[in-house]
């Protein structure tokens, strides 16, 4: 290629989208792809563009393209866009470059993207409706699906013997190809584990697949395993999102289950350490399709059998709506131990439900409906009496009905700050049992600390009181004492001598 015809390409390039942006001296943006640039055909991929803080606008173009392939106002808080494809296709695969506007005007374009399409699209993929998990003797349908124009399809289960069903294909609103086929009654005396594969009319000897196997399961009464999110139960879209599984019963292998959901991923145990078992569960990026409530549950490699599910965890995907709530406290953001607090969310955009949330922390955050006072929909969140263990920082988030897993922007921090003593029980009192003039004071009951203030000091003061008035009646008692046996001692003698002067007066 000449070096003039490559200058004239490069110039096509760029004459395009600066016959509608003329690129300024603003700094690039960045544009990336997620989950990943490269994308099997069908699948969704969102780009992000993100410039400066006070970018108001974004513009996505295709290489080759004059008009903009997207424009998005900023997102809050006003450093970056995305630009949303559905089902990955043909022709959206190529170079994309982005810019943004400014008060100050427009930026240089980005570095270029190349988005491209994984060709592994063919093969088919299996799940069950309405859901893997079922209880014994109930039924579910399986449903391979393709978006290659199959003409049949066919279904397999594993095991001895080895069944299998060949369907008619039947074509999907969204142009994919499909077979149904109905399932049960399944019961727990063996594994459940199909597979799908594809093929064409004209060639029924070459089979498209397989699909990944889907096993379905039958809960048990066995130990129900612990679920657990170390993200905490709020994440942000594009957040990575893990999930982990794990129990103090040695099992071989966890599966996953979101409610709705038509697959039931499954993943080796592992041994954290001694007497664990545990499986996690990378669930990638996260977008509005992660929003649910999941269950996980244990099983043996030798056994067809699964425990109980571990209790339900919902994964919240918050900044799905721009609107940010309000939220505030009352009487004040300090308060006493003891005290009474309401936090209150508010919001001006409509709301069905609201949720106050501790920042950081793994418990499931507080729910209330919304009501709508004096043009506003809110929440009071009331929490009596408050603790020390209520200082926290605290965001509130709205949610709608139609989806609540998705939630707003989050408002802004606030911070509750408890002052005063501790309202924790302190240990017993391991001091000898005080006294004080002969009277003995009892020890507190156990777990109660020992009463202070004015009150002690009165039970003191009586107490010493009590001890002096009995002291000054024994003083009194001896010295009365003492003065009546003196007097038995001077008459004795008097007695005596008037008796010998009796006796020699006598003839």
């Amino acid at each position: 290629m000449t070096p003039t015809l490559t200058a004239l390409l490069c110039l096509g390039l760029s004459v395009g989208p600066r016959t509608h942006v003329q690129a300024g001296t603003l700094p690039k943006p960045t544009l990336w792809a997620e989950p990943d640039s490269v994308i099997t055909w069908g699948s969704p991929v969102t780009m992000w563009c993100q410039g400066t803080l006070d970018a108001q606008e974004y513009h996505l173009y295709k290489d080759g393209e004059s008009e903009p392939w997207g424009t998005q106002k900023s997102l809050a808080p006003g450093s970056k866009a995305k630009f949303n494809i559905q089902y990955m296709r043909e022709h959206h695969a190529g170079q994309y470059r982005c810019y943004y506007h400014s008060p100050a005007g427009w930026s240089e374009p980005s570095d270029s993207l190349e988005l491209k399409e994984r060709g592994d699209y063919s093969k088919p993929t299996l799940s069950a409706l309405p859901s893997p998990v079922t209880t014994s003797g109930g039924n579910v349908t399986l449903q391979c699906v393709s978006w290659l124009r199959f003409d049949k399809f066919i279904l397999t289960q594993e095991g001895q013997p080895k069944l299998s069903w060949t369907l008619d294909s039947l074509q999907t609103s969204y142009g994919q190809s499909q077979a149904l086929l109905p399932v049960g009654p399944v019961t727990p005396s063996h594994r459940w584990t199909f597979r799908c594969y594809g093929y064409h009319r004209d060639k029924p000897q070459v089979w498209v697949g397989p699909s990944e196997p889907l096993e379905l399961l039958v809960p048990g009464a066995s130990t129900k395993p612990s679920l657990l999110s170390p993200q905490g139960p709020v994440l942000a879209p594009g957040q990575s999102l893990t999930l982990q599984c794990h129990s103090d019963v040695h099992y071989d292998r966890f599966a996953l289950s979101q409610e709705g959901g038509s697959g039931l991923p499954q993943r080796p145990g592992r041994q954290p350490q001694a007497g664990l078992s545990q499986a996690d569960f990378p669930l990638g990026p996260v977008s509005s399709s992660h929003g649910g409530q999941y269950r996980c549950y244990g099983g043996h490699n030798l056994s067809s059998e699964w425990s109980a599910p571990s209790d339900p965890l919902d994964i919240l995907i918050a900044g799905w709506f721009h609107d940010r709530p309000s939220l505030s406290v009352q009487p004040g953001p300090t308060v006493a131990s003891g005290e009474d607090v309401t936090l209150l969310c508010q919001s001006r955009s409509r709301m069905d439900t609201f949720l106050l949330a501790k920042e950081g922390a793994a418990d499931a955050p507080l729910r209330l409906r919304s009501k709508y006072i004096a043009g506003q929909y809110q929440a009071e969140f009331s929490v009596s009496p408050v603790t020390s263990a209520h200082g926290e920082i605290y965001r509130c988030y709205g949610s709608h009905s139609s989806s609540h897993y998705l939630l707003s922007l989050p408002s802004d921090p606030l911070e509750l700050v408890v002052s005063g003593p501790s309202v924790h029980p302190s240990p017993p009192t391991t001091e000898p049992t005080p006294t004080a003039g002969g009277l003995r004071i009892s020890p507190s009951p156990q777990g109660v600390r020992p009463q202070s203030g004015p009150g002690r000091y009165l039970e003191v003061l009586i107490g010493v009181s009590v001890a002096f008035v009995l002291l000054l009646f024994f003083l009194l008692f001896l010295l009365l004492r003492h003065r009546r046996q003196g007097k038995h001692r001077t008459s004795g003698p008097a007695q005596l001598l008037t008796s010998r002067k009796k006796t020699s007066m006598l003839p």
